[in-house]
């Protein structure tokens, strides 16, 4: 027959220790947190500065595109403007 080994309340307690040491120490988790904290903090602002100069910019494009589009009007309505003078001028010299 087997003997059965007993330990004594000393050997019990330094087994449980180590076992409910075996995850995340507090001060590890509390620095994950501050790393996560400080990378929110840096990182927050740069993403809201590209995407409203994204924003601006396209607003500006669209600006440059109408006022191009206006511009080559304007000189298409000049043109037409002294064609008609042009008749006019030439059915008063008749």
């Amino acid at each position: 027959m087997k003997e059965f080994q007993r330990i004594d309340e000393y050997e019990k307690d330094e087994l449980f220790f180590e076992n409910s040491k075996s995850g995340l120490d507090v001060g590890i988790l509390f620095l994950a947190y501050v790393i996560m904290a400080f990378s929110l903090i840096i990182l927050v602002p740069k993403i809201y500065l590209a995407n409203n100069i994204y924003y601006a910019s396209r607003d500006v494009a669209k600006l440059q595109t109408q006022k191009d589009l206006l511009t080559e009007e304007n000189d298409r309505l000049k043109r037409e403007l002294e064609k008609i003078k042009f008749k006019y001028l030439m059915m008063n010299l008749d």
